[in-house]
């Protein structure tokens, strides 16, 4: 789903509420993800702001079994329209000092915001890592056999006996 920046400019306030209820590509979603976010232009930038709610399909990093988990997201990203470094800055081979308000996507050359990619990135970003099925999942005792177990150095048995006087 894409939404065209003049729809956004002309809408009443210059801010376009869309609802939507659809499978995002590339997303393993148990149903459909669910997002309420509002499109408002400020001059050259367009600024999203909602939540999204999706049941994504995860493997449980510790048992490997298949698990639902419940996400929702709060949304506040930032597009520029045009690019955010000139020319000369672009060119001058000179750092440039990132600041907290340049944390922005530009969409130079398009008109249009993808709302399938905003959603995709921001579930996937807040997608907890490790990813467990449950809090006190210990892994399957299947996995047991690919843990490895403590080895120790037959260099180093010499150590086990010394002594130290202080």
């Amino acid at each position: 789903m894409n939404i065209s920046i003049d729809d956004i400019k002309n809408a009443k306030n210059q801010s376009l509420k869309i609802h939507f209820d659809n499978e995002v590509k590339n997303l393993s979603t148990e149903g459909s993800v669910v997002a309420d976010l509002v499109f408002s232009a400020y001059g050259s930038f367009i600024n999203a702001k909602g939540k999204i709610f999706a049941n994504v399909k995860l493997v449980c990093d510790r048992c490997l079994k298949d698990f639902t988990k419940n996400i929702e997201v709060d949304v506040d990203e930032t597009y520029k329209l045009g690019s955010l470094i000139s020319n000369e800055e672009a060119h001058s081979g000179q750092e440039i000092e990132l600041k907290d308000g340049d944390f922005v996507t530009e969409l130079t050359g398009t008109d249009e915001v993808d709302v399938d990619d905003l959603i995709y990135q921001s579930v996937t970003l807040n997608i907890p890592n490790p990813c467990v099925c449950d809090i006190n999942c210990n892994g399957d005792s299947e996995m047991e056999k690919y843990i490895k177990k403590e080895v120790s150095d037959p260099r180093l048995e010499v150590f086990k006996n010394l002594k130290i006087n202080n």
